[in-house]
Order: C-alpha cells, then sequence, then structure tokens
C-alpha cells in the first residue's frame, strides 16, 4: 500500500492509472486543491462540497461505487479534549482522508500500514472511536471527583464546572450517536465499496460500533453523575441558607421581645426611676430585666430545639 501525506498530483495520478492502492492522508488541504482531487479521482462532487466546508454530521453518503464517511474522534489539546473531524472518501483500492489540524490517530496508522483496503479503513475507524472512549475514560475519573467533592465540601467553581461538562457531554452525544447508528445502517455500503464478500471478515466494523455503544452508555453514566452532584450542591446551598435564615429567626424571637421591654420601661416610670438609686438594683432591676426574659427565651428555644443543629 503506498501512504500519501501531502498533495502530490503527479504521483497521484500515476498511482490512478497504475491501479495500485493506495491511502492519501491531507491536513487542511485548500479547496481548490480539493476541487483538483476531485476531477483526479472522479469524487462526486457534493462530496468534495462537504469537505470543502467542515463542521457536518456525522454520516455515510452512498454514491454507489464511492462513499463519503464522516467521523469523529477526540484530540487532546494540553489538559483538554477537542473532537476531531475526519472525512473519508472512499473507493475499492484508493483511500483519501480529510481533517484540518493534526491527527494523531491517522499518524499512528500510517506508522503501520495495513495491507488492504478493508483494513485501513477499520483501523482509521477505531483509531478515532478509541480516542473518544479515551477521553471518556478520563472524564469519568473527573466526573466522579466532582461527585465526591459535592458531597464533602461543594463549591460555587464546582457548580460552574458541572454545568460546563453536562452541557459538552451532550454536545458530544449528539456526534456519537449518529456514528453509532451509521455504523449500523451503513456497514453493508461500506463492505460492498469494499468488495468484502461471503466468507471473509464479515461486518468488521461491528466491534467500533460496540466501542461507540460503550461511549454513549459512558455519557449517559457520566451525566447521570454530574446530576447527583448538581442536585447534592443545590441541596447543600438551600440548606446554607436554611440555617443562616434560623440563626436570624433566633435572634429576632430574642432581641424583638427585649426591645419591647427596655422600650416600655424606657419612658422612665416615676417609681422604676425612684427605686434605681444604687449600683445593686441598677443590676437586678435594669440588668436582670433584661437578663431573665433573654435566658427564658434562650431555654424556651433550645427546647423547643431551634438552637440545634441536629434538629434534636
Amino acid at each position: 500500500m503506498h501512504v500519501i501525506d501531502h498533495f502530490d498530483t503527479d504521483r497521484i495520478r500515476a498511482l490512478r492509472d497504475s491501479g495500485e492502492f493506495f491511502w492519501l492522508d491531507l491536513d487542511s488541504p485548500a479547496n481548490d486543491q480539493l476541487a483538483e482531487l476531485g476531477d483526479l479521482l472522479d469524487l462526486p462532487p457534493l462530496a468534495v462540497e462537504d469537505s470543502q466546508e467542515f463542521g457536518q454530521r456525522a454520516k455515510i453518503d452512498d454514491y454507489g461505487d464511492r462513499l463519503l464517511i464522516v467521523f469523529y474522534g477526540a484530540l487532546q489539546r494540553a489538559e483538554r479534549y477537542d473532537a476531531v473531524e475526519v472525512h473519508i472518501h472512499l473507493a475499492q483500492g484508493r483511500i483519501v482522508t480529510v481533517h484540518r489540524g493534526p491527527s494523531p490517530q491517522l499518524e499512528s496508522v500510517r506508522a503501520a500500514p495495513a495491507h488492504s483496503d478493508h483494513e485501513t479503513v477499520y483501523r482509521i475507524l477505531d483509531a478515532l472511536s478509541e480516542s473518544l472512549l479515551t477521553f471518556l475514560r478520563d472524564l469519568e475519573a473527573e466526573v466522579s471527583q466532582l461527585e465526591q467533592d459535592a458531597f464533602v465540601h461543594p463549591t460555587e467553581t464546582d457548580r460552574r464546572r458541572i454545568v460546563m461538562m453536562r452541557g459538552r457531554l451532550f454536545r458530544l452525544l449528539q456526534v456519537i450517536v449518529p456514528q453509532r447508528d451509521m455504523l449500523e445502517s451503513g456497514a453493508e455500503a461500506i463492505e460492498r465499496v469494499l468488495a468484502i464478500g461471503a466468507g471473509q471478515a464479515h461486518h468488521p466494523f461491528a466491534d467500533i460500533r460496540d466501542d461507540l455503544v460503550l461511549a454513549v452508555n459512558l455519557i449517559a453514566y457520566c451525566r447521570e453523575l454530574l446530576a447527583e452532584a448538581l442536585n447534592v450542591y443545590l441541596q447543600a446551598t438551600s440548606n446554607r441558607l436554611n440555617e443562616v435564615a434560623t440563626r436570624l429567626t433566633v435572634l429576632a424571637s430574642i432581641f424583638v421581645p427585649l426591645t419591647l421591654i427596655t422600650g416600655f420601661f424606657g419612658q422612665n416610670f416615676g417609681w422604676l426611676v425612684r427605686h434605681i438609686d444604687s449600683f445593686a438594683s441598677f443590676l437586678v432591676l435594669g440588668i436582670g430585666g433584661m437578663v431573665v426574659p433573654a435566658t427564658a427565651i434562650w431555654l424556651w428555644l433550645h427546647r423547643a430545639g431551634y438552637l440545634n443543629n441536629n434538629g434534636q
């Protein structure tokens, strides 16, 4: 198998005329190069147009003896993963892959090329699906840690992280589910174009579909964990607000009666004024008039359970 990783008109034409099997892997080709490639290899115009405008949904477009497969993988950049879109133009004896930006998955396949077109297609799709699984397994560990943190000491940063990850998982689900379904409905088209007959490795892409089924299940599991962590965070926030409201209520229960008492006696009744003529009487009638009702209110609140954190 010949592997070409750049646009070389003469070599592509020579391989086409000789009928030798080749794989052309292009990173960010210009639109005019794709148009020229379409003329050289007789690619369907609609397939060429799709590869000139990325952002396509995962799909298999059947053009008879040619296919366009749009497949997604995951690419790790720094400490985050980004989706990588790969267009695979497939015909018997030739494979053209188009992507924008580096694709380590395809580089690993090129490093150890296969001996047949169907094996090459299988390894390309398998490498991309495995990259998705790797991303989701890493994400599962992070989600589990977020859930544990939510039970211990949830923070506003955790809440924002949970919401962001749920949205990201939902967008990823919109990519993986079509990929899973298209391999079930489009496997026969791939086998037909690659001339995989009876007695050969029939439906060799079933393993890839199984990986995508596992990926969908992992997304559902992670979203369930995140939903539980978010509920725990919201419940903890509600409990803190309730505690604050309870403390304010307790303070109001103590000071409102005291304010009423001091306001009433603050009218300076003659009897009260005439009998507070020493420090001892001040302590008994003045301070005692505050301490006794405050103590009584505190005892009542304590017996009612408002001052017990366990609610007992």
